[in-house]
Parts: structure tokens; sequence; C-alpha cells
């Protein structure tokens, strides 16, 4: 008991030192970009969802719900001719404690390098952004979890390099049969502050303070429908906008997502699709496309590859299906 009180004091300070946090510029903006195609195409409402490995990133208390080892991998057709990586682990260490890792990249393209007193082009370089993060989560009972991300965060533009350390922190409570009357099981409060750490050149990392809810409902078979709503506030521009998503599973094969984003200066509707599949005995798979349009600085396209190992296969013994956490 000692242990999850002592987890949960340093995860509260964590996010209550963002009120100390104000409005301005921001640097290394690509932190706010959003992985995972199934969260991409539910319109960014995953932060009471986090129900899978990308939860790491969303919101690091939903990887203490995973029971086994899972994998993601998100490319995203970017805006010019940038391009967005994505790759997640998760691995269940014991019943309380999990671990996870995320690596994010953007790559800007190549960009000429040009003499100043006649654009002269003398050669070309390519900028690009990386993270490299791992996670901690903690079951601290059937209902509440808790996590932290510690992340290294890298730009790179010519010969020119900057690295700051970054940390982030999320609660999910699980409310069980809240809506029982109405069909609905496994209301869920979640709340996640990003981007907590010090200031590059003078400006500080774009933090970021998301709450949300969601909720299962049956419409054709047990809990097919999922709702989610999420509030976003950046700190830099101190404007709290408003993203609404739902997934509907048809045969529990196939998959359709739709989302809305209020208040964006970019972006407002989402759409998303998914397939579920297995190999007996050896994983479940997941394939995730979203669009979301950007208003007049593109469309972006994310297709996402998702890996849930089965727990019988990694001890050498035959599966008998894929175990995940009960409310997924």
């Amino acid at each position: 008991m000692h242990n999850h009180k002592l987890f949960l004091a340093a995860l509260l300070l964590l996010m209550s030192s963002a009120c100390t946090a104000g409005s301005g510029t921001s640097a290394l903006t690509f932190l706010r970009i959003a992985p995972s195609a199934r969260a991409a195409g539910m319109g960014e409402t995953f932060t009471a969802v986090a129900d899978d490995v990308n939860a790491s990133y969303w919101n690091p208390a939903g990887v203490a719900n995973l029971e086994t080892m899972q994998l993601s991998f998100m490319h995203m057709f970017y805006w010019d001719s940038s391009s967005y990586e994505y790759l997640a682990f998760a691995y269940p260490l014991n019943d309380k404690i999990k671990l996870g890792a995320h690596i994010a990249y953007l790559n800007y393209g190549s960009i000429d390098k040009t003499l100043a007193a006649d654009s002269t082009v003398i050669g070309s370089f390519s900028p690009f952004d990386l993270v490299l993060a791992a996670t901690a989560a903690y079951k601290l009972s059937n209902t509440l979890q808790a996590g932290v991300n510690i992340k290294l965060v890298t730009q790179t533009i010519d010969t020119d390099s900057v690295s700051v350390l970054a940390f982030d922190g999320g609660l999910l409570y699980e409310i069980p049969f809240l809506l029982e009357s109405v069909g609905g099981r496994d209301f869920v409060i979640g709340a996640a502050l990003s981007n907590l750490g010090n200031t590059v050149n003078g400006d500080s990392l774009p933090l970021t303070l998301r709450g949300g809810i969601s909720a299962k409902f049956g419409i054709q078979s047990e809990n097919d429908l999922l709702v989610a709503a999420t509030a976003y506030y950046p700190f830099d521009s101190g404007t709290l906008s408003e993203n609404l998503g739902a997934e509907f599973s048809l045969e529990e094969e196939f998959v359709i997502r739709a989302g809305y984003k209020f208040g964006y200066d970019a972006g407002s509707f989402t759409a998303g699709l998914g397939y579920r599949g297995s190999l007996p005995g050896m994983f479940n798979y997941a394939v995730d496309y979203a669009y979301a349009p950007s208003g007049n600085l593109g469309d972006t396209h994310r297709i996402s590859l998702g890996l849930t190992f089965d727990q019988e296969y990694k001890t050498g013994k035959s599966g008998s299906g894929v175990k995940i956490a009960p409310r997924r």
C-alpha cells in the first residue's frame, strides 16, 4: 500500500506542476502530432479509452490494463514531402506493473542549402524530430490506474541539434456498470498531462492537458459501440477545444470510426476503418486507417498495424486465444 501511495503522489505532483506554466509560444510542437490510426479516426478522443499499446502516448495509465505483450507501428503521409513514423511497445512485468516504450520520428524531407547572396544551391539537408519515451504504469486497483512517461526529445536541423527531457502523466478511473440501465458498460474517466519539461531556447515545451470520458454500449452485440469525448487544453494558446468520437465493430472483425474536433485552427471531421484478425496460438492483429483533413494545410492519412501476442504462445504452450484487458 505504501508503494501505491508513493506512485500516486508523484504522479499528482507532476500534473499539478502544470499550473505554473504560462501561455506563449512553444518549441518542439511536433510532440502534438497524434499517433495511432485508431485514435485519430475517433477524433483523438483516446484519453479515456487508452486500452491498447498506444496508450503510451495518449494516457500512460492505460498501459496498466494490458495483460499481454503488444506492439504497434504507424506510418503517416504528412504534408508536402514530410512523413511521420511511430512505434510503440508494451510488456506486462506482473499483474500490477506494466512497462512500455514508444518512438516517434518526423522527417521533413530534403531541403536545399543556398548561399544568402545569390541563392545558389550548395547542397541539401534533412531536418528531423525524434522522441524516445519509456513508460511505467501501475494498477492501483481494479478501477484505478496511473502511469508516467519520461521522454528524450531531439530536433536536428542541418548541423544544429537540441535535446531536452520531458515528462507525461496520466490517470484512468473506471466506474463499472454505471450505465447499466441504458445498456452501457465500462464508464471510464481519464486525464493526462503531456510534455512537462524545461524551456528550449527560451520557449516552453507544448504542454497540454486532456480530460475525457468513454463508455461502451451494445447495439447488435455486447460492447460493439464505443463512444468517447475529450477536452483538450494547450497551455501555450490557453484555448479549450473539444473532441467527440465513436467506434463501431461489425461482426468483431470490421470496425468503422468517426470523430469531430471543435475549436481547432485546422481540421474538424475525422474518419477511419479497421480490420481485426488472428493467427491462433501466436497473436491477434489489427490493421487501421484514418483520414484527417487539416484545412489549407492538406489532408493526412495514417496506417497502423497492431499486434497483441498470445500469452500461451509466449510460454511455448498451445494458445487458446489472445488475452487482453477485460474492458477492451
